[in-house]
């Protein structure tokens, strides 16, 4: 079957209605620009000598466009594009006035916007459903996806620029089609392209040398050809690095006889390391390794062709390039189409193979932000900024906190986000964050959906603990008290205060100020104040050890309690006074003994009684007194022989 040839007369319809027959011929000039992952972008001039042409179309902003070729004895073919009016000019030059009326299909209604959003465990298909549904663009068809996001966000970008991330991600294309249907699919490879051997007479995909191509520049290029390339991230729940490497020797959007590995090949090996993007699991470092091959091996050969007009040559097509030589002839993926038609000018089909690069009129008006080789860096957080805990209950228990940013969207929350403390393996220390905090947050290489808190940040409301020791020294002017305290106010105060009070040393306060250890640099004393009781226990042994003096006083009773044996001894004299009585009892016997002399003297009476006997031993025993009188019904006086008297 011959493939139809098409005019350069094309059908417009605007606002539904096709152009009269008077307006019709005041069409000179139009081209329909469509690339990759980009809205189509369409352009129609007018002659417009009286300036009423869009007074005559009622054309608005939003008036639906559909723009169709016309095939040589055939009638009008697949439109190109369905679309609407975005932008209105009016142009004067040397050859008359004109009247030019842009637009775009449906996609820039995804980009009218930037969006801050978080998706928890959803496909990526699942996403682009929603968005797409949510911005009112029709959906064709949308291939389901593999993996489930557990978290991603959305962080301050337009929806487009989002999916583009996505489709990167899920290795997709998105596009709209001619009937303004929005698509999300796998790309097509280039080896569904006919054989470069078939007549381009026989297929509208064959761009034949002397056939079908006006005009060619094909280049292949050894450039950043590296062989392979690597994707490294950190798995936080196995405390791993994860790393996935990819061949970069063939790519599936170029299918001729030399290869990107022959390219990497002449030359000494090596490895190119993508570490712009923060992953944290195997299957997201395995994506962007592959994502990264894509992009190396898009830029081995680039082809830029004018070709007769066909409205059937989109971008995402494969076609055949045929008789132009090794090692251009063979099969690509079209990345970028311009239709272009005009007065006096035959419809030219204006294909682009350039992989992933920007190269629509789309990319470069926008700088080829937001959805390029790299749409995951289209929106960059690069510094550090405040943000408030809304949740502290970590599943984890290791300090986590959920965050919102209150110079973003108010819907918005964070996953768990990792907080610093002074960790360490099995040490460190720990000061969770409560809900309501202003804290200080930073961005692992910008990405919105990994943040780390830095720290706590005081505010208008939210102040340090109070202390009667100011922070810093009025006179030197250097801090001279650092504090850890709980919201309670018990605290531990590190002072080196050397002027006013000259408090040094360290101090531990409970929050009402009624138990406090303060550790005494000034004195070298240690004191333990308590408004309350002090109790010293432990379950074994408790020693307290004075290099001089040690005094034990009470202003009530003093208790000295053994569940044993107690000992008191003094390496010289024990002196133990009272203002009143002394008692001394034992539940058994009762020993009172002296190396040397001992004296029993009292002011009074001096009474020694004993319910049984009272025995006085000793070599000599001497009763002294002015009167001696015993009153008993039995007393008895036993001596003991002393030799030689």
């Amino acid at each position: 079957m011959v493939r139809p040839a098409f005019s350069s007369v094309v059908e417009v319809k605007i606002g539904g209605a096709p152009l009269s027959d008077t307006v019709a011929p005041m069409l000179t000039d139009g081209w329909v620009d469509q690339g990759v992952n980009v809205p189509a972008a369409f352009r129609l001039t007018f002659r417009d000598p009286h300036h009423k042409l869009l007074g005559d179309l009622n054309v608005q902003f939003g008036t639906k466009v559909v723009i169709t070729p016309i095939a040589d004895g055939e009638g009008k073919g697949n439109p190109l594009l369905t679309g609407e009016v975005t932008g209105l000019e009016a142009d004067y030059d040397g050859t008359g006035s004109f009247t030019v009326i842009r637009g775009y299909d449906y996609g820039h209604r995804l980009m009218r916007q930037r969006r801050v959003a978080a998706y928890r465990n959803q496909k990526a298909s699942d996403i682009a459903r929603k968005l797409v549904a949510m911005d009112g663009v029709s959906i064709g068809r949308i291939q389901a996806t593999k993996g489930t996001y557990a978290f991603i966000s959305q962080s301050n970008v337009t929806d487009w620029d989002f999916l583009a991330r996505l489709a990167d991600e899920n290795k997709m294309i998105m596009y709209l089609d001619s009937k303004g249907k929005f698509r999300f699919v796998t790309p097509k490879p280039s080896a569904g392209a006919p054989s470069p051997n078939t007549d381009g007479d026989q297929s509208t995909f064959v761009l034949q040398a002397e056939h079908d191509i006006l005009r060619l520049r094909a280049a292949v290029t050894a450039a950043d050809q590296i062989g392979k390339v690597e994707s490294r991230g950190w798995n936080v729940t196995t405390k791993k690095k994860i790393t996935e490497t990819a061949p970069a020797t063939t790519d599936p959007g170029i299918n001729i006889k030399w290869t990107p590995g022959t390219a990497a090949g002449k030359f000494k090996p090596g490895k190119l390391v993508e570490t712009a993007n923060p992953y944290d699991k195997q299957d997201e470092v395995q994506n962007a390794a592959k994502a990264l091959a894509a992009d190396v091996t898009a830029s081995f050969a680039e082809l830029e062709v004018a070709a007769k007009g066909h409205p059937d040559l989109r971008p995402g097509v494969p076609v055949a390039l045929a008789d132009v030589g090794t090692p251009f002839e063979g099969k690509y993926t079209v990345t970028s189409v311009r239709h272009h038609f005009g007065d006096g000018v035959p419809y030219e089909s204006w294909i682009t193979v350039s992989g992933r690069q920007w190269r629509s009129l789309y990319g470069l008006a926008s700088g080829g932000g937001g959805g390029g080789a790299d749409p995951a860096s289209a929106a960059r957080l690069p510094s550090v900024a405040n943000a408030i805990v809304t949740d502290v209950q970590d599943p984890l228990k290791q300090g986590r906190v959920k965050l919102q940013f209150p110079w973003l969207d108010d819907t918005y929350v964070s996953d768990w986000a990792r907080s610093v403390q002074m960790g360490g393996v099995a040490g460190g220390g720990i000061f969770p964050m409560d809900v309501g905090d202003e804290v200080l947050v930073a961005f692992d290489r910008g990405a919105l959906d990994h943040p780390f808190v830095i720290g706590g940040l005081y505010n208008g409301r939210d102040v340090p603990t109070k202390s009667d020791v100011p922070l810093h020294d009025g006179l030197k002017k250097k801090a001279v008290r650092h504090t850890l305290s709980d919201r309670q106010g018990n605290r531990v105060d590190l002072l080196s205060q050397r002027t006013g009070g000259r408090k040094q040393g360290v101090r531990i306060a409970s929050g009402n100020d009624r138990l406090t250890i303060n550790l005494d640099r000034t004195k070298t004393e240690i004191t333990v104040d308590s408004k309350g009781s002090v109790s010293i226990t432990g379950s074994r042994s408790v020693s307290v050890d004075a290099g001089t003096d040690l005094s034990l006083s009470a202003r009530r009773s003093l208790t000295i309690k053994s569940g044993g044996p107690l000992s008191i001894q003094g390496g010289s004299m024990i002196n133990m006074r009272s203002g009143g009585v002394v008692g001394v009892n034992a539940g058994g016997a009762l020993n009172l003994g002296a190396a040397g002399a001992a004296t029993l003297s009292a002011g009074a009476a001096t009474t020694i009684s004993g319910t049984v006997n009272v025995q006085i031993n000793s070599v000599m025993t001497r009763i002294i007194g002015a009167t001696f009188e015993v009153k008993t019904p039995i007393f008895k006086v036993a001596t003991i022989p002393v030799p030689g008297l």
